[in-house]
């Protein structure tokens, strides 16, 4: 029986992490989960749930997807992660498990 060898080649490893394809396969995944944040997020106006987004981010060699609400509705995070005055309503981790399953 011969042996198997496997010689990786790290250089088009890296340039495949950093392609469009890879970029474009992250965003589809990606979109169950913003939808989920949407429909989770608290809405007085409705204005924080619709500006959550997803966006693609350049970590490093690779691309990550990046969901979560826009600048001026910062005010979300209190919502989804609780403070002293206001109780916990977790959305943001719920969405991606929803998505999962």
């Amino acid at each position: 029986m011969a042996d198997v060898r496997v010689v990786v080649d790290e250089r088009a490893l890296a340039e495949y992490k950093r392609s469009g394809d890879v970029l474009n396969l992250l965003m589809d995944v990606g979109q169950p989960v913003e939808r989920y944040a949407q429909m989770g997020a608290p809405k007085a106006t409705g204005e924080g749930a619709a500006s959550i987004r997803r966006e693609p981010v350049m970590d490093l060699a690779t691309w990550t997807v990046r969901i979560s609400w826009d600048r001026p509705h910062y005010y979300l995070y209190f919502h989804d992660r609780g403070t002293v005055h206001l109780p916990e309503r977790p959305f943001m981790e719920p969405a991606l498990e929803a998505a999962i399953a």
